[in-house]
């Protein structure tokens, strides 16, 4: 399966009261990993998205928190394509400071689109230039 990592400095935007981040924004960093690694396979997420209204919403995700993150921190989000379905994918995170696990993660993601007028989104087959490329194929 393919393995990403993607850098991040930690705003002080981020940051609450303790002048921690604030643990929302642990989500956010994992979001920001999972479109990181979408925009380097060879699905056009974003022109997707424009064209068709198809993304990848998340169905299920969790994290644990094990050691405070401050603002200017720079973090590594190391990201782990874990198991790839006709529909969906799953990722375990991992963010880490220098040698330091700081909080984990997973999300299970599905490819959707919400119809013209339709009030839920319908699943989509992952396209199989992605779902080979998730798996670890070149």
């Amino acid at each position: 399966m393919r393995t990403f990592s993607c850098t991040i400095r930690v705003r002080f935007a981020e940051t609450d009261a303790f002048g921690i981040v604030y643990y929302p924004n642990i989500f956010t960093f994992f979001d920001l990993a999972v479109e990181t690694l979408l925009r380097e396979g060879p699905h056009d997420h974003f022109g997707a998205l424009r064209a068709t209204g198809a993304g990848f919403p998340a169905l299920e995700c969790g994290g644990a928190f094990s050691s405070p993150i401050f603002a200017g921190d720079e973090i590594v989000v190391e990201t782990d394509v874990e198991d790839v379905r006709t529909r969906a994918f799953r990722v375990r995170h991992r963010i880490v400071r220098g040698d330091e696990t700081l909080a984990t993660g997973y999300e299970v993601r599905i490819f959707a689109r919400r119809p013209p007028g339709a009030d839920k989104i319908e699943g989509l087959p992952l396209p199989d230039a992605l779902r080979d490329w998730l798996a670890g194929e070149p």
